[in-house]
Parts: C-alpha cells; sequence; structure tokens
C-alpha cells in the first residue's frame, strides 16, 4: 500500500523543565533541537513500520532544511517532492513541564502556505500512485481544497490544532473526507460540543464518513456514523507527548493499509502514541 503525506516539516525545539514550571522566571532544565512538522512526523513513522510514503512539503534552503531532509530521507521517506525555498524553514518550539506535558508552544509555519493549489496541480501524478492521502491542516483551505479535488483514494485529514480545524469545515462544504482525526478541544471548536455523540453525529451530518476522536490519557473514539467504539490508551510512561497525535495517526493509517477494520487500526494508533511519549523521540527511531 502507498501513501501521499502532504503538509508540514520543521525543526522541532522541545525545552522540559526539570522541576515544576515557574511563569515569569527562567526555569532549569534541558533543550532539544528535533526533526519535527506534522506531516513530516506521520511520513516518518509509516516509512518506519514499511510503508511506501511519499512527502509533499516544503522547507528552507538552509541548514535546517538541510538537517530535515537528510533525516527524513533516512527514515526511508521519498523525499523527491519536497521544495526547496528560500524563505527559512518552519519551526515548532515547545515547553513541557517536569512531566512531560505541553505547557505551551510557538509554532512558526508560515512557510506552509507557498504550498499552493498550484503546488498541487503540478503533483497530481502523485495522487493517482497513491491509495490514502494524508493532509494537514497547516495548508491554506484553498490548497486543502485542491487536494481534494485530485483525491481519488481515501482523504484523511489531520486537524492539527483548534485554529486550524476550522479549515475541515471549508473542506467538506468542497466534498466528503473519508476521515478526519480531531482531539476533544478540535471538536468542540467544530461542533459546540465536547460531548462524544453530539460531536460525531455533527461531524457526520458535515460530510465526514469516518471520526477518530483522539482523546489523551481517555485513548481514542472511533465513529463510523453507525456505532462509536471507545479504544483505551495504552500508555504507561510519559516522558515527552510531543508526536503523540502523529504517532497515533500514524498507526492509524498503516492499520487502514493493512484492510484492517477502523477500530482495530485505532488500536494500533494507541499502541504506537503510548511507545512515542515513552521516549524524548517525537517519532518512532
Amino acid at each position: 500500500m502507498k501513501v501521499l503525506v502532504i503538509g508540514g516539516a520543521n525543526v522541532d525545539v522541545k525545552a522540559k523543565t526539570a522541576a515544576p514550571h515557574i511563569l515569569h522566571t527562567s526555569n532549569p532544565g534541558h533543550v532539544q533541537l528535533k526533526a519535527g512538522g506534522v506531516a513530516r512526523n506521520i511520513a516518518h513513522n509509516l516509512a518506519r513500520l514499511g510503508v511506501e510514503i511519499t512527502l509533499l512539503s516544503i522547507v528552507g534552503n538552509d541548514a535546517f532544511g538541510d538537517m530535515l531532509l537528510a533525516h527524513t530521507e533516512k527514515a526511508g521517506v521519498k523525499t523527491q517532492a519536497i521544495i526547496r525555498s528560500t524563505m527559512a524553514t518552519g519551526s515548532y518550539i515547545a515547553l513541557l513541564d517536569e512531566k512531560g506535558e505541553l505547557v505551551s508552544a510557538v509554532s512558526d509555519m508560515g512557510l506552509l502556505l507557498s504550498i499552493t493549489p498550484d503546488t498541487i496541480n503540478k503533483n497530481k501524478g502523485l495522487f493517482k500512485a497513491n491509495e490514502h492521502i494524508v493532509a494537514d491542516c497547516n495548508l491554506s483551505d484553498e490548497t486543502l481544497v485542491e487536494i481534494a479535488a485530485h483525491a481519488t483514494g481515501r482523504l484523511i485529514i489531520e486537524p492539527v490544532s483548534v485554529a486550524k480545524s476550522q479549515k475541515l469545515k471549508t473542506l467538506l462544504q468542497f466534498r466528503k473526507v473519508f476521515l478526519a482525526t480531531p482531539n476533544l478541544d478540535q471538536i468542540e471548536a467544530l461542533t459546540g460540543s465536547r460531548e462524544i455523540a453530539t460531536a460525531t453525529k455533527a461531524l457526520h451530518a458535515m460530510g465526514l464518513e469516518n471520526i477518530v476522536i483522539h482523546a489523551g490519557e481517555l485513548g481514542a473514539y472511533v465513529s463510523d456514523g453507525t456505532s462509536i467504539t471507545h479504544v483505551p490508551s495504552q500508555a504507561k510512561t510519559i516522558v515527552d507527548v510531543t508526536g503523540a497525535g502523529d504517532a497515533a495517526m500514524s498507526g492509524l493509517v498503516f492499520g487502514l493499509s493493512q484492510n484492517l477494520p477502523l477500530a482495530k487500526a485505532a488500536i494500533i494508533g494507541q499502541e504506537l502514541a503510548a511507545k512515542v511519549i515513552a521516549s524524548t523521540a517525537s517519532t518512532l527511531e
């Protein structure tokens, strides 16, 4: 099974405090620089699982861009569709507390707006060669709609954040989407409710065929429009939560690529998320 992943590739700067975080002062801790980005992490994980992966993204023609390309290629991802830009490579800066939980983050992903509908149209041959198309909402509304226009296979959307998840509404006005993976905050932003049955009913009515709601320590809730299945979290140890959602999406897509039912694919997602958050890495290494 072949998968095309489209969206963010950036450097992650992760700062973890050694003790409970204190506002408005310097906190002793440890800082790491890692290859990251939602789409890049998903592609990396899937390649590690043996799936044939192509990544369509953009990085700067700078040292960070060189690092991202080298790390991504080493994981086994096909990178020929990654664009090099004169702009700086995107970055994500995360502040984690001593337990590895996210305190705050800043995302500088403006470079991704350089992936336009024209970029997608120029790469339309990639869509015919891949059965699953995964796109993240770091992309513009117009670009997501163009992706949907070319996606003959299963279209899977990662909402990314509360603000960016609103792009899913625009996309669903254009066509139905096979699957999206919002979290609890995102379903509330999209539907006005955090109640699973209410939110999934509203999302299905918008044209979302399948939903996997990532609910942190509660695991995931899987809805195909006829029933809702709870998949418990597999996490035992939390070292760093960065990349947990990307890992859960990766396991989900891997399971679907193996023709597993959606709920069983979601179990693999929870297993991979548990593995990632139990280490300082944001991806499967």
